[in-house]
């Protein structure tokens, strides 16, 4: 038994659809069309009605979704509370997006270690959908991603926590060699056209985007001529040459340093943001967590 088949289940009882769940869970639809398979062959019965469309749940289903995140919640509490139960083998469990894990974790790393006194740190990298879920499910005891209110993190305030540990951006960037004319970009009579590199359909960013600068991108100045799942992957097409892309501040920070990209300048091209952690309020790590909590807190 997978406890990723659970958390298939889940999304897939969430949205109704398999092609859907399958984008949310960054797998092909074959794929997780197997694992749910293997999860009702282990539950020995039927979960998933696929006469209908939207699809439903049969009885069982509807009996074991009450029980399926429980089961995981438990199952991997007592897994980290086994993990902490000895001070030299204590591990701290940490879920990021790549972009932050490759520009920020490795000035984290010593210094959570360090204050949270654990024997490691465990870096668990996803998109935020899936980092949440981790969270939520007990697979990880932090999760560091960015924040901002028009697409916030549902978690009940009264189960997590949250504090800010920096500012940050999403902002438009530019091939340095590209030649961008600003002020078409919002002309209603613009002629210009600029490549425009995207984040895949789902995406936290591309969603983001859309909802602070929907506007811009529904002006045929922008043509989308290649879609990206990962910040670092738009940020290297960007610096290639490919296309416009919006990037975080930080991640942006060495390529435009290098002179390889180049920020618009319009404020209106700008997104401003958060970088967060959030963990539960009671967990089986929850001093080292709460350590952790403290470096940012009580600045």
């Amino acid at each position: 038994m997978d406890l990723r088949w659970f958390q298939d289940f889940l999304t897939l009882a969430e949205c109704g659809q398999f092609t859907t769940a399958a984008e949310l869970r960054h797998v092909s639809q074959s794929a997780f069309s197997r694992r749910i398979q293997s999860l009702e062959t282990w539950a020995g019965t039927a979960l998933i009605d696929r006469s209908c469309f939207p699809l439903r749940l049969t009885t069982a289903g509807e009996q074991f979704r009450s029980n399926a995140a429980e089961i995981v919640r438990k199952v991997v509490d007592a897994r980290g509370e086994a993990g902490v139960a000895s001070h030299e083998g204590a591990v701290l469990r940490v879920a990021m997006p790549h972009c932050l894990a490759t520009s920020h974790f490795p000035g984290w790393c010593i210094r959570w270690k360090d204050e949270s006194a654990v024997g490691s740190l465990r870096l668990h990298v996803g998109n935020v959908h899936d980092s949440v879920e981790w969270l939520a499910a007990g697979v990880v005891d932090l999760l560091v991603c960015f924040r901002h209110a028009a697409e916030d993190i549902q978690l009940d305030p009264q189960a997590y926590m949250r504090t800010g540990m920096a500012p940050d951006g999403l902002r438009l960037f530019r091939p340095a060699a590209m030649d961008v004319d600003e002020a078409a970009l919002y002309a209603s009579d613009s002629a210009q056209r600029y490549p425009y590199v995207s984040y895949a359909q789902g995406a936290y960013f591309r969603r983001l985007v859309e909802l602070a600068c929907g506007d811009l991108l529904q002006r045929p100045v922008l043509e989308r001529v290649c879609e990206t799942d990962f910040v670092d992957g738009a940020r290297t097409l960007v610096s290639a040459g490919v296309g416009l892309a919006w990037l975080p501040d930080s991640s942006a920070k060495a390529s435009v340093d290098a002179g390889q990209i180049v920020a618009i300048k319009d404020r209106r091209c700008a997104i401003p943001m958060q970088i967060c952690m959030y963990a539960r309020r009671q967990g089986p790590a929850q001093e080292p967590v709460e350590r952790v909590f403290n470096l940012y807190t009580q600045r």
